[in-house]
């Protein structure tokens, strides 16, 4: 039997030798990016006990998610390639999805003006609240005195109430036992008080100023039991003293000691039975979100901001209320209806008018007989140069009804003038103008880029065919233009949805319609119309009710660009 070929040692040498080790990488690359580790790690440690403090426990676990994500990208070998991604995607995360995702929490909730601490801080604020009798608002003359221990008392008196004078303590603390400080039975002048009383200093001019900031947090306790607080340097104020509300933590109730009754728990604050009908605030008894029950005047069920407006509520969950307001609150809902319509009308409309403004002056300057294209295409980026604050001022001064230019030409060849920014339809003419004036340099640059990429044999092929200058164009030129623009196009719709900034400045979304329960103006875009429902009219501030139009924004801007795409996408399968 033959025997192969026997390799010799050093060829089994080679065989058997181990790939080679990739070589270390040098340098300070290394070192840098530890470092930056280190001080982002860092910065996360420092945050933590903060945020946990303050119970932002959704940033905390973007923050911790952020440090792993970091760590992981940047120390490990084996993710080199995700250290471009990671910067990115954090990003993304804090300034996109994380807004997102709030919003769409604070309009499932009940966050409103009255509804913004949590139960915690409510009961809190509430305990802390003291019982004003009849007693209370009297001024009393006040004089500050010092001890060399550095403690501070107040002497106070005025006509028929005797002096007296007794150690300060911060409101916050319990009653001081014994804390009245003897005067020997002096008769005590309060235009002229003692100097001294017992080892007790008074303190003048900026020795009363250095201790300013310290006595607006103080009080001393009366021998009625009533309490002087400072209202200025010379005066205090007495009140009744005594807790006001009491929290009972089993029973989920609150008693208001000065009124005499309990109150329980309910969706953000707490409700009172057995309320006088004159106690409670008329607005709202017949507001039209109102569970208030009132016979023979007596009320049920009267919130605690029903009787004082300025006791709190909190914050909870209310599901999908506040979208069942938008679409079943006729108040809301025939306006915010309105506002919906017009919206898509403006951002279409805008859309269509720029583009097809802007393909129109780039086909014309496509023709090889034009002269003078590069003077026109200087003219025709304008006003795209110029800040778009700027033109919409400029252009508010010209569609003055009084003193405008626009009316005066219009004069000039005996037309009568409108009312651009006072009537309703030609307020809505006004804003696609100058939206127009504004827009469409954009489209004209982006379409006379899209025109240099359709082949031109391509094009004369359909010539040669017998077609026209209008099916040539209907055909081939813009179906392969939208294959390119589309995505623009749909970028540009979602831009002018929001286009608020053109609103506010032009118009201010007037003028004012009639009518409605709540201010809307015939110019309103949704944004501009969520801002005054969430301020205006003496409502107070809607932040649930403003976020759940705005998540429903984001979701019809997300059904049109999807829809969009979709299209976009059998174009490119089409004509690609």
């Amino acid at each position: 039997m033959t025997e192969g070929p026997v390799l010799s040692d050093d060829r089994h040498s080679e065989v058997d030798k181990p790939p080679p080790t990739p070589a270390r990488r040098s340098g300070w690359t290394p070192w840098i990016r530890g470092v930056a580790v280190a001080v982002f790690d860092a910065l996360v440690v420092f945050a933590v006990p903060q945020l946990v403090s303050n119970q932002s426990w959704t940033l905390l676990a973007l923050m911790v998610g952020a440090a792993i994500a970091v760590n992981w990208a940047y120390l490990s070998p084996r993710t080199s390639a995700s250290r471009w991604l990671t910067p990115g995607l954090i990003l993304m995360v804090i300034f996109v999805a994380y807004p997102v995702i709030y919003t769409s929490y604070i309009s499932l909730t009940n966050w409103r003006t009255g509804n913004i601490l949590t139960k915690e801080q409510v009961i809190n604020n509430l305990e802390a609240r003291e019982i004003r009798g009849a007693d209370g608002g009297v001024t009393l003359d006040l004089s500050i005195y010092r001890n060399p221990a550095g403690n501070l008392a107040f002497l106070v008196g005025g006509e028929g109430v005797d002096p007296y004078m007794g150690l300060a303590r911060p409101a916050t603390d319990d009653p001081l036992g014994d804390g009245a400080v003897d005067i020997g039975g002096v008769a005590i002048d309060p235009e002229a008080p003692p100097e001294t009383i017992g080892d007790f200093e008074l303190l003048q001019g900026l020795a009363v100023t250095a201790v300013a900031s310290q006595l607006e947090t103080l009080v001393v306790d009366l021998p009625d039991g009533s309490i002087a607080t400072v209202e200025t340097l010379q005066t205090a104020r007495v009140s009744q003293a005594g807790q006001r509300f009491v929290y009972d933590p089993a029973a989920d109730t609150i008693t208001d000691n000065e009124a005499g009754r309990t109150c329980d728990a309910g969706q953000g604050n707490f409700f009172c039975n057995g309320v006088p009908e004159e106690e409670v605030a008329r607005a709202a008894i017949i507001a039209a979100d109102s569970v208030i029950e009132c016979e023979g005047g007596m009320c049920n069920n009267v919130p605690l901001f029903a009787i004082d407006g300025s006791l709190p509520g909190w914050r909870t969950a209310v599901g999908f209320t506040n979208y069942e307001t938008v679409f079943t609150n006729e108040a809301i809902r025939g306006p915010f209806l309105r506002v919906l319509a017009w919206n898509v009308v403006f951002a279409f409309g805008t859309v269509f008018l720029a583009f097809a403004m802007g393909l129109g002056l780039a086909i014309a300057l496509k023709s090889d007989a034009m002269r003078g294209k590069a003077l026109y295409r200087s003219i025709y980026i304008l006003p795209y140069a110029i800040p778009a604050f700027l033109s919409i001022f400029v252009w508010r001064g010209l569609l003055n009804t009084e003193f405008g230019k626009v009316n005066g030409l219009l004069d000039t060849f005996g037309v009568p003038g409108v009312d651009w920014l006072g009537n309703t339809v030609w307020a809505m003419a006004a804003v696609l103008l100058v939206n127009l004036w504004l827009g469409f340099p954009y489209m004209f640059l982006i379409s006379t880029g899209a025109l240099t990429s359709i082949p031109e044999d391509l094009l004369e092929a359909a010539r040669v065919d017998g077609a026209g200058a209008w099916g040539t164009f209907r055909r081939i030129t813009l179906p392969l233009l939208l294959v390119s623009t589309a995505p623009l196009l749909i970028g540009a719709f979602a831009y002018n949805f929001n286009n608020v900034v053109l609103i506010l400045l032009l118009t201010q979304g007037g003028p004012p319609l009639a009518g409605f329960d709540v201010p809307v103006g015939g110019t309103d875009i949704l944004i501009s119309f969520t801002f005054n429902l969430a301020s205006g009219a003496g409502r107070g501030q809607q932040f649930a009710l403003a976020s759940a139009i705005v998540v429903i924004i984001f979701i019809v801007l997300a059904i049109v660009s999807a829809s969009s795409f979709r299209l976009t996408k059998r174009l490119e399968e089409y004509y690609g």
